[in-house]
């Protein structure tokens, strides 16, 4: 709401009995941002705890794709990723600490081939935004490249000196040297690198086709992501990344 965005939030009562109570303010404040409350219960339907993983199909199910921040090992958010899943739309995760409790969640739901998130420009791209997610990441990458300060004229166009020229240039030469460069696979991830070189596959497929226990298939697939060797496609479809 801070951002000027749309809050939609489903509720496990009826309107008329808001739960927990201090949120009555919350949900007027949703309201009159323009946003919406939704609940499949009559409006006297008071709160009960069994109604809310219910509700969590409903989350899913209206959004176009689930980011799980932090979830412990059994939670609502873990509930609302597998719905998720089950509608064959993605799921996103912010990787926890191992240590934390909150963590737990979010990292077996990665173990299990949820897209680990790192960048909210992944998002962006995600919901469509793609052409202002990329200009970003561009005018990002041109700032650290180059350096230095552009001069507007009279014209409102952009003026670079020779020098910075050059150094964009170069820049762009090398990002496309580093895209050349052989990748490294480690040792005990090249069996599965390399049968996701012929077509990309289902993670029961590789497990069967390879041998391999379906856990630590899982386990190698979350490692090889973080390392941005693959990428999970609907489905629990595994690519190597490009």
């Amino acid at each position: 709401m801070k951002e000027e965005g749309k809050t939609i939030a489903v509720i496990g009562s009826g309107f008329n009995h808001i739960y927990p109570e201090e949120n009555i303010n919350l949900v007027k404040e949703i309201i009159k941002n323009g946003g919406a409350i939704i609940s499949e219960y009559p409006p006297n339907t008071e709160a009960n705890l069994a109604n809310f993983p219910i509700r969590n199909r409903i989350i899913a199910g209206i959004s176009e794709c689930t980011i799980v921040v932090e979830a412990k090992f059994r939670s609502g958010s873990s509930a609302t990723a597998r719905h998720c899943s089950m509608q064959g739309k993605k799921v996103y995760c912010v990787p926890g600490r191992i240590e934390d409790k909150t963590g737990r969640g979010t990292n077996n739901l990665i173990r299990k081939g949820a897209h680990i998130l790192t960048d909210i420009n992944e998002i962006l791209i995600e919901l469509g935004e793609e052409t202002q997610a990329k200009e970003k990441i561009k005018t990002e990458a041109i700032g650290k490249c180059v350096g230095a300060k552009s001069v507007r004229n009279t014209k409102e166009e952009y003026l670079i000196s020779p020098k910075e020229n050059k150094k964009q240039i170069q820049c762009e030469e090398e990002r496309k040297n580093t895209k050349k460069k052989k990748i490294k696979v480690q040792k005990e991830y090249r069996e599965i690198y390399e049968l996701l070189s012929k077509t990309p596959i289902n993670v029961d497929e590789i497990a069967r086709t390879l041998s391999i226990n379906i856990a630590e298939v899982n386990i190698k697939l979350t490692m090889m992501e973080i390392e941005g060797l693959v990428e999970t496609l609907p489905g629990n479809i595994i690519k190597k990344q490009e």
